[in-house]
């Protein structure tokens, strides 16, 4: 006697992109260019010392405020984006687009979730804090246990995870092999820039991770990650 499933077939069929599919394709492209012009129009050497840096912000808050919000916002923009990218890599490579994106991600707050000093700075400046106390503040919130184990692993987790993002999508061929490569090398270059307090090493470090996730968001956005969708 003849049965039939109870369970209905599955299909590979991409359904129509919607708006969210489509915001978070932007997103992957726009998160990293609005970090790129923080950092470009931020009126200090990242190299710098607290008491240099505590001139230079007095000196420049308009600037300095304006690259605080586009940090702000820009990080929120590519929490998104690299949600697109990520389950497209997972969708291609489960281990290392898994773990590219949680060390990504994760990487992510953990340095959100240290004090911003150009924040406190400005604050500080506005209450009539003058200069010398406020780098002595900012030394001293550095030097914390606190702030600097969660800026180490932001460190470490976002070069590991960017460079497996790129290894996925380079096995996969979802981007040009040049795109991969890209986003493999961004995170490198951006701890090389910003640790030598190179200006234009750390905005092109985020420029280099912005194309090779616009061409992940692309094939996010016109083909969704390409796993097996139930029809039930």
């Amino acid at each position: 006697m003849a049965t039939t499933s109870s369970h209905p077939p599955t299909t590979t069929e991409t359904a129509p992109a919607g708006t969210a599919r489509r915001l978070a394709g932007l997103a992957a492209v726009l998160g990293p260019l609005l970090l790129a012009a923080a950092f470009l129009i931020s009126p200090y050497d990242t190299n710098a010392d607290a008491d240099e840096i505590a001139r230079v912000i007095a000196a420049h808050q308009g600037a300095t405020e304006a690259s605080v919000w586009l940090w702000t916002v820009g990080t929120v923009v590519l929490a998104p984006g690299l949600i697109a990218v990520g389950l497209l890599a997972t969708a291609r490579s489960a281990k290392l687009g898994l773990w590219g994106s949680v060390l990504f991600g994760t990487g992510l707050l953990a340095i959100t979730a240290t004090p911003s000093l150009d924040a406190v700075a400005l604050g500080a400046l506005d209450k009539g804090v003058d200069v010398d106390t406020l780098a002595k503040v900012a030394q001293g919130t550095n030097d914390l246990v606190v702030v600097g184990v969660p800026i180490l692993y932001f460190v470490a987790a976002h070069v590991i995870g960017a460079i497996l993002l790129g290894v996925a999508l380079l096995r996969s061929r979802t981007v040009p092999v040049w795109a991969a490569w890209l986003l493999i090398l961004s995170m490198p270059f951006n701890v090389a820039g910003y640790a030598g307090g190179i200006e234009p090493v750390t905005v092109l470090s985020f420029v280099m991770l912005a194309v090779p996730f616009g061409y992940a968001a692309l094939a996010f956005v016109r083909h969704g990650t390409g796993w097996v969708r139930s029809t039930s």
